[in-house]
Formats: structure tokens, sequence, C-alpha cells
């Protein structure tokens, strides 16, 4: 049986000295901890600036201006149908993967598409089509973009529309005609990819989260999607009633595409190599080495769009 409450005045009047001591502790604690972060953020504006770095950030920035000119005018000029002094009015895409043990480029197609980095042997396979207007499934991975640029306004607003504005998330698009200029504007800061149904179901299943609002709280919170009562209660009336039907709007490209997208919110991914360690800093080195081959950073207007390999990315991330 339970004990009951000791009532003596002497111990509530103790517990409620303790009780006022600890809430005083702990409010001095969040004051210091705010004078910290502040002093911080002073540090952190009053910081001393290197010349070089101003100069490689600002020719940094004026390179991806120039970028994002380029495929606007481009773009323009397309709208207008003045096809007479561009390079090419088709669009591209350039997909590359990893080449499988083994095997080896014979015919001569893929010779035709080896370009002088598959001279030297590098393991991947890189093949270039033209983008024929079809819609099609991607996922986008927000990256960090190329070293000492600062975001121009247009990058950051396409960036916006993506919901990409935070690193290491990502979301499902559908490919467009409409869709391809914009990939194009913000290519150096994305990672995209056609993802396959076990990719899909393992983010959505893993990963998905929504806005949602309880009776008893007063604004919408952010919740780990695990009921399907939600999804009816909110997706219902489209004939969107569980999770997998989320899933098989997202593969299949369905009627309800774009409200099952936008009733999740962004996939928060792990980052791929982490701390600080030997180990960690070597494992970096090797991303940065991958990076340069698989992402590869063009100015000029009818650069292709890249694709990779996201479903072996997404096991890496998820």
């Amino acid at each position: 049986m339970s004990q009951p409450l000791n009532s003596n005045p002497e111990v509530l009047l103790r517990k409620r000295r303790n009780a006022d001591r600890t809430r005083l502790e702990k409010q001095e604690l969040a004051k210091k901890r705010k004078e910290q972060e502040e002093k911080q953020k002073r540090s952190k504006k009053n910081r001393f600036v290197r010349a070089e770095t101003i100069v490689a950030t600002t020719l940094a920035t004026e390179r991806e201006k120039t970028r994002i000119r380029r495929v606007r005018d481009l773009e323009n000029q397309k709208v207008k149908n003045d096809l007479s002094h561009i390079p090419s009015d088709r669009d591209f895409i350039l997909r590359i993967s990893e080449r499988e043990a083994g095997s080896k480029a014979t015919s001569e197609s893929e010779l035709q598409d080896v370009d002088e980095e598959d001279e030297e042997d590098d393991g991947l396979i890189r093949e270039k089509i033209v983008y024929d207007g079809e819609p099609s499934l991607l996922f986008v991975i927000r990256v960090k973009g190329p070293t000492a640029v600062k975001i121009p306004a247009k990058a950051y607003k396409v960036l916006s529309l993506l919901r990409l504005v935070e690193l290491n998330t990502g979301v499902f698009i559908k490919l467009t005609k409409d869709v391809y200029p914009l990939l194009k504007l913000v290519s150096p800061y994305i990672v995209i990819g056609q993802p396959s149904l076990a990719s899909i179901r393992s983010l959505i299943q893993k990963r998905s989260r929504i806005m949602w609002q309880r009776p008893e709280d007063k604004e919408p919170k952010e919740i780990i999607l695990n009921d399907n009562n939600i999804v009816e209660e909110k997706l219902g009336d489209e004939g969107v009633i569980c999770i997998e039907d989320i899933i098989h709007e997202i593969s299949t490209l369905g009627e309800n595409f774009s409200k099952c997208t936008f009733f999740l919110l962004p996939f928060k991914l792990n980052r791929e190599v982490s701390g600080f360690g030997a180990i960690s800093r070597l494992n970096k080195l090797k991303m940065r080495e991958q990076n340069k081959k698989t992402r590869q950073i063009s100015n000029a207007a009818t650069a292709p769009v890249i694709q990779v390999d996201i479903d072996s990315m997404i096991s890496k991330l998820n």
C-alpha cells in the first residue's frame, strides 16, 4: 500500500523553498546562456575578415550571378522563339552512375558518351540524353553550394519555392518543361535523381513529418506522420486515406501528387559524414573527391542537369 503524503508544515515549506531555489537557478542559467549567445553573435559580427576572403567571395558570387544571367537569357530567348543566336534549343540531362565491377563500355554509343574524365577510368558511366518534356519523378536534395559563394537572390527564391532552404533536406518534385529551367538555376545547390519505390517507401515511413494542430494546441506543431487517421482527415476527400496511398500517389505521379507532397514537410536527412576525428576527416576528403566527379559545375547556359544514383545516396543519408 502507498504511504500517505507527509503534510508536516516544515516539510512542505522545505519542499517549496527547494522548488523556488531550483526555479531561480534555472532562470539564472537561462539568463547566462542568453547573454553568452548574444556575446557570440557580437563577436561574429565584429570578427576581422581578411581581404583575400572578401575578394574570393566577391569573385565567386559574380561568377554565379553571371551563370544565372546566362541561363535566364537563354530561357527568355526560348520563350520568345528567338532561336537564331542560341547554341542549342534542346534540354539535356547528364546521368552519372557508378560502373558495375567487371563491366566495360564497349558499344559505339557508350564510347561516344565517354568524356575525358572517363578516359582516366574513374569508375563512372556518363550518359547524356535529350529531355523530351515527359513528366518524371525526381527526389531533390539540398547540398552545400560552391565554395565562398553567397547565394544570389534569384537562386534563393527558387530554393524557397522548392522548400529547400535548409541543408540536407529533400523533396519530391515532378520534372516538367516548366520545372527544368528552375533546376538549371539552382543546379550547384542541389543533387537530383529518380528514386525507386523502395526509396520512396523508406523515406516516407522513416522521415515523414507534417504540421498538425491538436485540439489542445493553439498553433500547429511539427509531428511525425505515423497515424492513418490524420491522413484520412486531411486528404480523405481526395481518396487518400493512408500512408500507403501517399506512397502510391507519389511513385505514380497521380492526380493528387502535389497535395501529397505539400502535405509532407521537407525530409530532414542525416549528414553523409559527421564528426571531427581522423577517420571523419579522411571520409570528408573522399566525399569531396567524389563530388568533384559527380557534381560538375558549369557556367554555360546550355549545361545539362545532372542526375545521380539517388537511391544509393538516400540509403546513406536516411
